[in-house]
Formats: structure tokens, C-alpha cells, sequence
């Protein structure tokens, strides 16, 4: 199923768009919050800091296949908005060969660095067995999730949000299953987490093109077409380069406020690992509705039909308000309940409490920071986005050290907020300022 977003009610298409894609991102990180849960009531406390203390430095390692497929996807959803099938399939086959070849480079890097890039973040020493295992595992998996990567984001430029979130559903009860049977039953530990998770991620990857194949003949790659097309690919690296530097600055960010937390120990690095995974939720409401204004604007940039791109961002605006003062109402009242979910430890659950309703309040400002950010990058506006992150990275990581000394490690958790504003004015002012208009341009046959 395609979706042509240049025709009907802005406000009706980013809603139902943006749902499944939320829904799909939820399953995503049902894969972190299971691995979490597990280990953290099967294994340890001392396991659940090691699945935590990796998550920023294995975001930094997929930054650059993350930031390839935005800008794939930028390229595709152009090519889709102006009806040309023929450039559609090229920008598709052109994308996956771009990933793969950089997804083999970042697996060989993350091997190497796995270890280094744990000292750096200063993960404690109980806990680096474990942690540079489970980085380890995870980095040798690269390539599968750059297969999902490069499939979804294909999938979504042209307006199918569903099948990507049948993928992931396979492969969350998949992944549930193989963490409880490596776990549990096999006694894997952290090493079974990270197995069961490059399975499912790979089977989830598998059946978006197996769909491709089979039901989107018009899509399906042919012996010899599968080669890059080198005006594409300079245009997706145009585009995804600088969106894999702001995923980087973000993921360095992270890296920052990580290594302030484990300053203190076990026991808040375990409370931040939960707690981020349920900030992770709301990760996930914001990057559903940025990138459905993103999909919408992209398409209706290739069609020029500029106004009504402007009309799209202008829904996502309610949409994000609505959707993100609903879930972080919720979540905000059950912080409790839902950190009970990860360990029975009391002293753990009381500091998680205090991360959720942080990130509940905030919420609504992380959504406008996705929109815009989404906006621009698809109207081919690439340096504000840059902007846009370091700003982010800048007030998290000299904040995130200023709150802890003055405020101990609660503190820390009010540094993210801080940086998500600035990120969200810089994005607001650049749009208003109209500038971004002049750097539409659809993109072409060269």
C-alpha cells in the first residue's frame, strides 16, 4: 500500500500516517525495554546498568547509517511526490547499496572501538564484562538493523507506514520469546539479551523485503540493477551526512549525561537506564509525528506544491500538542508503576520516578523539536538542523555536569529539557524567518 500525500486533508493524512508509525516505534523499543526487563529481574541490577550503559555509545555507532536513510528517504519521497516511478526505484536500490556499504564499515568500527568507547563514558568496572559483551553482540548485528533501517525508511518516504510496524510486531514477540529462552531458560545473561535482539531485528528486516519483493513487483530489484546511482547517492549524502552529524551530537550528548551518571554508581545508572527507556516512549510519539510532517512535506516538495507543505507542519503542531499532552499525563501519574515494570528495587524505582516526570512535562517541546527538524531537513534545509542539535548537545553536556555539581545527581536529568528548548527555538525562528523557502528544490535527473 502507497500513500499520495500531495491530495486530501493535511490534518487526516499526518494522523493516520503518523499512527502506525508510533505504534511501530513503541514495538521498536519494546526490543530495549524487554532486554531491560529481563536482565534486570532475571540477572541483576548490575546487568541492567550494563544494557544501559551501552545504549549512547551503540547510538553513536548507528548515527551514520541513521542519518544515510533520512536523507534516502528525503530523496525518495520527492521522487514519489512527482510521479516519476522509474527514479523511484533507482533512489530505492541506490539507498539500500549506500547502507549496506556503510553498515559493514560501522560494524567493523564498533567492534573495535566497543571496549574504548565504554572507558570513555567511564562505565564502572563491576559491570564492564558484561557491558562490552553485550556492545560487542550488538555491533556485529549492524548490519541487520541497516537492513530494516534501509527498508522502513523506503517503505515511509512512499507513504506505507504499515508494513514497517508488521515487521516490528513479528519481532518484538519474536524477541520476547528468545530473551526469555536464552535468559531464563539457557542462563545467557546479557549475552542472550543481545542474540535474541539481532535475530528479530533481522527478521524484521527480512520481511520488509520479502513484502517489497512479492508485493510491490513494481519495486522488485533485477539481476544487474543492484548498483548505486551516483547523482542519487550525492544527494542522499548531501542530505544524510549533516543528519547523521545532528544524530551524532545528540548521541554524544547522551554519551555526556551517561557520563555523569555513572559517577554515582550502580544503583542511578540503573535508575537512568529505566527511566530512559521510558523516555524512550515518548522518543518514540515525537519521531512519529515529526517524521509523518516530514514524509507529507517531502512529497509535496517533489509535486511544488510548497504551501500546502507549509499546511502539514501546521497540523503537526495539533497533533503533537494532543497526542503529547495525553501520553505524558499518563505516564506522569504511573511513573511508579511503570519502573516496577524494570526492577523491584525501591531505591531505584524513587530515582526513576524523578527522570519520567521530567520527560513527561517536557514532552510536548521534544515533539516541535522532531517537527521542525523533519520540516527543514525535507525541504532540503540542512544547516539549521545542525544547528538544532548543537544546541541540544551544548546544553545537555555543560548542564547535565553544572546541575550534578550543584544538585547531585537529580540534577542531571533537568539538563535535557534545557536543551530540547533550544533546539526547538532555533527550528521555530528558522522557519519563521521564511529563509528555508529558497532552499526547496525538488530533486532531479542530472
Amino acid at each position: 500500500m502507497q500513500r499520495e500525500m500531495t491530495k486530501g486533508n493535511p490534518l487526516k493524512i499526518i494522523m493516520l500516517f503518523a499512527i502506525p508509525m508510533f505504534v511501530g516505534s513503541v514495538f521498536q523499543q519494546v526490543y530495549n525495554m524487554v532486554d531491560s526487563i529481563v536482565v534486570g529481574r532475571n540477572v541483576g541490577a548490575g546487568a541492567l546498568a550494563a544494557v544501559g550503559a551501552c545504549a549512547p555509545a551503540y547510538n553513536l555507532i548507528l548515527a551514520l547509517i541513521s542519518g544515510l536513510t533520512t536523507g534516502a528517504s528525503v530523496v525518495i519521497a520527492q521522487y514519489f511526490g512527482s510521479g516519476d516511478q522509474e527514479q523511484v526505484k533507482k533512489a530505492y536500490i541506490t539507498s539500500l547499496v549506500l547502507v549496506f556499504q556503510v553498515g559493514t564499515a560501522m560494524t567493523m568500527i564498533g567492534l573495535v572501538l566497543s571496549k574504548p568507547l565504554l572507558r570513555i563514558l567511564g562505565t564502572p568496572e563491576d559491570v564492564m564484562g558484561d557491558a562490552a559483551m553485550y556492545l560487542m553482540i550488538m555491533c556485529a548485528g549492524i548490519l541487520a538493523t541497516s537492513l530494516y533501517n534501509g527498508m522502513a525508511a523506503f517503505l515511509r518516504a512512499i507513504g506505507n507506514s504499515l508494513i514497517p510496524l508488521v515487521a516490528l510486531i513479528i519481532a518484538s514477540i519474536l524477541n520476547v520469546g528468545l530473551d526469555l529462552l536464552f535468559v531464563i531458560v539457557f542462563k545467557m545473561g546479557v549475552m542472550g539479551v543481545g542474540i535474541a535482539t539481532i535475530i528479530s531485528q533481522l527478521i524484521s528486516g527480512l520481511y520488509c523485503l520479502w513484502y517489497i519483493n512479492h508485493k510491490m513487483s513494481e519495486y522488485q530489484i533485477l539481476k544487474g540493477e543492484f548498483h548505486a546511482v551516483k547523482y542519487m547517492e550525492k544527494e542522499m549524502i548531501r542530505i544524510g551526512v549533516p543528519a547523521a552529524i545532528s544524530t551524532s551530537i545528540v548521541s554524544l550528548s547522551t554519551m555526556l549525561l551517561q557520563a555523569a551518571v555513572n559517577a554515582y554508581g550502580t544503583t542511578v545508572i540503573a535508575a537512568y537506564t529505566a527511566g530512559s527507556r521510558t523516555e524512550q516512549i515518548f522518543m518514540c510519539l515525537s519521531f512519529a509525528i515529526g517524521s509523518a510532517v516530514g514524509t507529507f512535506c517531502g512529497q509535496n516538495i517533489g509535486a511544488n506544491k510548497i504551501e500546502r507543505a507549509v499546511k502539514g507542519l501546521h497540523a503537526g503542531y495539533i497533533i503533537n500538542i494532543i497526542y503529547t499532552f495525553s501520553m505524558g499525563s499518563v505516564m506522569f501519574l504511573g511513573a511508579k508503576w511503570i519502573l516496577r515494570l524494570f526492577t523491584s528495587n525501591p531505591e531505584v524505582i524513587s530515582i526513576g520516578v524523578g527522570i519520567v516526570h521530567v520527560t513527561a512535562i517536557f514532552s510536548p517541546v521534544l515533539g516541535f523539536v522532531f517537527i521542525f527538524q523533519n520540516f527543514l531537513r525535507n525541504a532540503s534545509d540542512i544547516r539549521p538542523t545542525i544547528w538544532m542539535s548543537l544546541s541540544e548537545v551544548t546544553a545537555r553536556g555543560a548542564l547535565g555536569f553544572a546541575f550534578s555539581a550543584l544538585f547531585g545527581y537529580a540534577g542531571i536529568w533537568w539538563a535535557t529539557p534545557v536543551g530540547w528548548i533550544g533546539s526547538m527555538l532555533i527550528g521555530y525562528g528558522r522557519y519563521r524567518s521564511g529563509k528555508w523557502r529558497d532552499k526547496c528544490s525538488l530533486v532531479k535527473n542530472k
